[in-house]
């Protein structure tokens, strides 16, 4: 397979979903928020948040495909946010990626999940959260992508999904 690109709004699992993926598959997982900010090129030039956005997406697109390169079977990518997935998508051919938005249909699901989450992440924007949610479920689907409904099934039960997919000739629920 290649790359599991794992998408969706804040509070919809996708770290959870994330390591569960890892923890089965013993591949690499990266986090778009884990690649470092340089906010200087050097001392005396300071860059804008998108430049710096632009310069980390493509130094994990370079990390990516070095572990390619080296035969890992797959790696996982997370967190990378909305307007950089036609990116990602494009960057790899169609054999190497499986796109997996994760959605809810409830919103306040996702409110809720934003607002008592106890896993570390600080965001608590729960508006942003739906709003964000609102545009990934708006976006048309794009060829390949798996869309699994959050709110629908468990952590464990979106990383099954996948893994089945992941399987030739096996349908994903």
């Amino acid at each position: 397979m290649g790359v599991i690109f794992i998408t969706g709004c804040p509070g919809s699992g996708k770290s959870t979903v994330a390591a569960l993926l890892h923890e089965k598959l013993k591949c690499p997982w990266f986090e778009f928020g884990w690649i470092p900010e340089f906010r200087q090129k050097n001392p005396h030039t300071e860059i804008s948040y998108e430049e710096e956005e632009q310069i980390s997406l493509e130094n994990l697109l370079l990390v990516t495909d070095n572990y390619l390169r080296h035969g890992f079977d797959h790696v996982i990518l997370t967190d990378i946010r909305e307007p950089f997935t036609n990116t990602v998508y494009e960057h790899f051919s169609p054999e190497q990626i499986q796109l997996v938005t994760l959605i809810a249909e409830e919103e306040d699901e996702i409110r809720r999940r934003v607002l008592t989450r106890d896993n570390g992440n600080e965001y608590r924007n729960g508006e942003e959260a739906v709003e964000l949610n609102r545009i990934f479920r708006a976006r048309p689907v794009l060829p390949g992508e798996i869309r699994l409904f959050c709110d629908r099934m468990t952590a464990e039960e979106a990383a099954e999904s996948v893994l089945a997919g992941l399987e030739p000739g096996k349908e994903t629920p």
